[in-house]
């Protein structure tokens, strides 16, 4: 065994595996072929495994599952050497360089605090907690640990957006007075309501967590913590909210309108406004390559467009890799602290349209 090929993740002893143990890298570590695995092989961990593919030095070994036939056909179509039909069996295989959570949000926290007892960096899919409270819990287990945890916020390593916030912050609109943006698709309920990750509140169902999430974190990356935070929602018998209209307010006075639905299809476009004027970030804004500035009314625009292959999740993969392979415990593009502040926001919302989970 190579010195680029030895392990960089020491699983904890078993005769202690409730405790958190410290857990430290070198300033670098030199991965030549970065092992990835997965827990949980729905739609999107397809999505992630296809944009990992792209990755030159990524490698998916190891995939895990509630369901033996799913890991065996997922690691078949992905080339994954391990498949597991538990969580825990997924960390049996090959050395493992950080892991994918990619279940419904209900999975997240277990699955995290799993993965972070085992040494193992850790990027949970978003919504990082189904409540502020979890998502506490998650940042203090992976500070204790001293262990890679990141939300899979993808939309914020996207070379439009990053590029589109350069541009704010550089004047290209002025100073930035407001922002409108939506998210809605129609969700049709499932017959098994059990499985039913959009309506079922013991999943984290609703428009709130799923999409709504969106347009509230791209509020935060312009403005940063709201000052003042007003919602109103529809919310089904069950306890699922369907249409939610959520209004920030900033210091300084801007505003940003931010609405998610799961009744309908929109145009999932985002709008800021600005002194000198404003910038159209194209739709769906939150996978979006490209971006315009609008000025005057007989101003054309000024179009800039940020093309790339796959899907988009590779920006957040590669940015995971690059921040294990130096040593760092968290990003600085999508820090601990910036999932905290999001899921403040999102808990405080939820409280204003009556939306609570189990354990809550």
């Amino acid at each position: 065994m190579t010195a680029s090929e030895a392990p960089v993740n020491t699983r904890h002893p078993r005769t202690r595996p409730n405790k958190l143990l410290p857990w430290s890298r070198p300033k670098y570590i030199a991965i030549a072929t970065f092992h990835w695995a997965i827990l949980g092989l729905g739609n999107i961990a397809h999505q992630f495994a296809q944009d990992l593919a792209l990755i030159e030095d990524a490698r998916l070994v190891a995939v895990g599952s509630r369901s033996q036939e799913r890991a065996n056909a997922f690691a078949e179509q992905y080339g994954a050497e391990h498949a597991a039909g538990t969580y825990e069996q997924t960390f049996e295989g090959p050395r493992i360089d950080a892991v994918y959570i990619a279940t419904p949000h209900s999975g997240h926290l277990e699955l995290t605090l799993l993965c972070l007892r085992r040494g193992i960096p850790v990027l949970c899919e978003k919504p990082l907690g189904m409540s502020y409270g979890a998502v506490e819990q998650m940042v203090l287990a992976a500070r204790e640990s001293g262990v890679y945890l990141m939300e899979a916020l993808w939309s914020r390593f996207l070379p439009a957006l990053v590029e589109a916030k350069k541009a704010i912050d550089g004047g290209a609109i002025g100073r930035v007075e407001g922002l409108r943006a939506d998210f809605g698709f129609l969700g049709q309920p499932r017959e098994d309501y059990s499985r039913d990750r959009l309506y079922n509140p013991a999943l984290g169902g609703g428009a709130l967590l799923d999409i709504g999430i969106y347009p509230i974190w791209l509020a935060q990356y312009i403005f940063g913590a709201p000052v003042e935070i007003n919602a109103t929602a529809r919310v089904t018998d069950a306890g699922a909210d369907v249409d939610t209209q959520v209004t920030l307010r900033y210091a300084g006075g801007a505003l940003a309108h931010c609405y998610s639905t799961l009744l309908g299809i929109t145009k999932c476009d985002a709008l800021l406004l600005g002194s000198e004027g404003a910038l159209h970030i194209h739709p769906r804004f939150h996978e979006s390559r490209g971006y315009s500035v609008l000025r005057g009314k007989n101003d054309p625009p000024v179009n800039h467009y940020h093309p790339f292959d796959g899907k988009g999740y590779l920006f957040e993969a590669r940015a995971v890799m690059e921040d294990v392979r130096a040593g760092r415990r968290e990003s600085a593009q999508w820090s601990l602290e910036d999932s905290l502040l999001l899921h403040k926001t999102l808990t405080e919302v939820r409280r204003q349209i009556g939306v609570s989970y189990a354990g809550e």
